[in-house]
């Protein structure tokens, strides 16, 4: 029911975006997600620069080398091991320091799941090759922000580009405070049922 009424504070934010949040109503708050966050920050790194499709068989042979081996965590696969999983070079190496990070202070890094979005995106900074797109993934869709609006997902930036070509050259996302989560995930949405080939 949160949805629904958040959703319709959204319509009535962006009068003009109304045939766009028709078309894409059953756009909802990602579910959080129960994972231990060494295995969280695998899949979220794992998915930096790719496709949906291509994150997905990665990471599902990152998960089915790790349960052969019976790893509670992912991120103890060896840098042989996520290689043949498909992974680059500088993606493990930004995994396995932030799993040596973790280990030395467990109770610092759990914490994150606490910290307002502006100190998460902060601290995820300060771990090699693990950035802001990073800390918006993990506030998003596994620390349940409400108010996380991603402004370095390639597809979002791809979507606001073509709200504005198309039907409101002045949309600022940052309009939908305090719900820009909802926003980009309606974004999306409007990706994946191919709204925009309408317009073409």
């Amino acid at each position: 029911m949160a949805r629904v009424k958040d959703l319709d504070k959204l319509q009535r934010s962006f009068p003009r975006l109304k045939h766009f949040f028709d078309a894409v109503a059953d756009a909802s708050y990602p579910p959080v997600q129960e994972m231990p966050l060494l295995n969280a920050m695998v899949r979220v790194v794992n998915s930096q620069m790719l496709s949906t499709a291509s994150a997905s068989a990665i990471f599902k042979r990152i998960e089915s080398k790790a349960k052969n081996r019976r790893l509670k965590y992912l991120s103890n696969l060896t840098v042989d091991e996520f290689r043949a999983c498909g992974m680059s070079n500088g993606k493990i190496r930004s995994i396995h320091e932030f799993r040596d990070h973790y280990q030395k202070d467990r109770a610092r890094y759990e914490r994150w799941r606490e910290l307002p979005f502006d100190e998460l995106r902060d601290e995820v900074d300060t771990i090699w090759g693990i950035s802001t797109w990073t800390a918006e993934m993990l506030a998003m869709f596994y620390f349940g922000h409400k108010d996380v609006f991603p402004s370095k997902d390639l597809a979002i930036n791809r979507g606001v580009e073509l709200i504005r070509r198309h039907i409101d050259e002045g949309f600022d996302p940052n309009d939908a405070a305090p719900y820009r989560t909802l926003l980009a995930r309606c974004i999306w949405r409007s990706i994946e049922v191919k709204y925009w080939q309408a317009f073409d």
